[in-house]
C-alpha cells in the first residue's frame, strides 16, 4: 500500500524579517526544517506559487485588487493564496493525503471589496472557488480557531449551504447548521474536550469533500488574541481533525498556518502539527 503522504506549502516570499514582534512564519519553516521532517518518508515541501489575478477576481472586487497592489502586499497575498490553492489541488487529486499551507498574511478579515486586521485576500474562499470551477469538489468545511471572527470568510460564503463555516470567535450569531459561531475556549484541555465534542458532529452531519482549518496562533498565551493556549494545544486540535478526516473525507484535511504569534510560537507548534498529519508521534 502506498503510503499517503504529507505536503508542507510554502514560499520566502512568506518571509518577513521586519514583522511586528517578531511574528515571523519564516522561522516557523525553520522550524520545520531544524526537525529534519522533510528528510523522513512521507512529508514532501513544496514551492507555493502566486494564484493568477483572474482567480483572485473570483472573490474580491476589481478596485479592490487595486488597493492590495498599491499597500505593497500584492506578492505576498497570491503567494499565500497559492500555498492553499496548491494544496487543494495535490490533496484533492489524491496526490497527498493531507497538507499544511504557510501564509504570509491574514486572509479571513477580507470580505469581496475590503479587508483589515493584517488581511488582504481571503485564501479560503480563493481555494474554493477554484476547487468548484475545476471541477474537484463542491462543498467544503471551513473551521477557524483564530481569536477573532472570521468576518470576511462568513459574508463571502453567506447563503451558500455548501460551505460548512465553524468559527471560535464568542461572538453571536450563524445559522446553527452551516454557519456556526462557538465561544472562546478558557485552556488547552478545555480547548480540546469541546472541540472534540463540538465539530466532528457537525463536520459528519454536513459530509464535506475536504476540511479545511484556519489555525490561529493568536490563541496562544504569548500572542495577543485569548492569550490562553500552549503551543501543544495546537496538534490536539490537529489530531481530532485529522480521525474525523479519515472517517468523514479519506482523510482530506489541509491546515492553513500563519505567524500571529512570536515566531517562536510557530517554530514550536509548526512541526507538531507536521508530525500529526504524517501519523507520526509528535509528544
Amino acid at each position: 500500500m502506498a503510503i499517503r503522504e504529507t505536503g508542507v506549502f510554502y514560499s520566502e516570499v512568506m518571509r518577513n524579517e521586519h514583522a511586528p514582534s517578531d511574528m515571523n512564519i519564516g522561522k516557523g519553516f525553520d522550524g520545520i526544517v531544524r526537525e529534519g521532517l522533510f528528510d523522513e518518508v512521507g512529508v514532501r515541501l513544496f514551492e507555493a506559487e502566486p494564484v493568477p489575478e483572474n482567480l483572485v477576481l473570483r472573490v474580491h472586487a476589481k478596485e479592490w485588487l487595486e488597493e492590495v497592489k498599491r499597500a505593497g502586499y500584492w506578492e505576498v497575498s497570491l503567494c499565500s493564496a497559492g500555498a492553499v490553492v496548491m494544496a487543494f489541488d495535490k490533496v484533492l487529486s489524491g496526490e497527498l493525503g493531507n497538507a499544511l499551507s504557510l501564509v504570509g498574511i491574514g486572509g479571513h478579515h477580507a470580505g469581496r471589496d475590503y479587508a483589515y486586521g493584517g488581511c488582504y485576500v481571503n485564501h479560503e474562499a480563493i481555494a474554493v472557488a477554484w476547487a468548484r470551477d475545476n471541477g474537484r469538489g463542491t462543498r467544503f468545511a471551513i473551521i477557524d480557531t483564530d481569536t477573532h471572527h472570521g468576518d470576511g470568510t462568513r459574508e463571502l460564503f453567506s447563503g451558500d449551504e455548501d460551505a460548512l463555516h465553524i468559527c471560535y470567535c464568542g461572538h453571536d450569531g450563524g445559522d446553527g447548521k452551516t454557519k456556526v459561531c462557538l465561544p472562546h475556549a478558557s485552556g488547552d484541555d478545555d480547548f480540546v474536550r469541546r472541540f472534540s465534542n463540538e465539530v466532528p458532529p457537525l463536520i459528519r452531519e454536513f459530509q464535506p469533500e475536504l476540511i479545511l482549518w484556519f489555525c490561529g496562533l493568536d490563541t496562544h498565551k504569548e500572542s495577543y488574541g485569548t492569550r490562553r493556549l500552549t503551543a501543544d494545544c495546537y496538534p490536539r486540535l490537529c489530531e481530532v481533525l485529522r480521525e474525523t478526516a479519515e472517517g468523514v473525507c479519506q482523510g482530506r484535511l489541509v491546515v492553513r498556518v500563519g505567524c500571529n504569534a512570536p515566531s517562536r510560537v510557530a517554530a514550536d507548534a509548526l512541526p507538531k502539527i507536521v508530525k500529526v498529519l504524517a501519523g507520526k508521534e509528535w509528544r
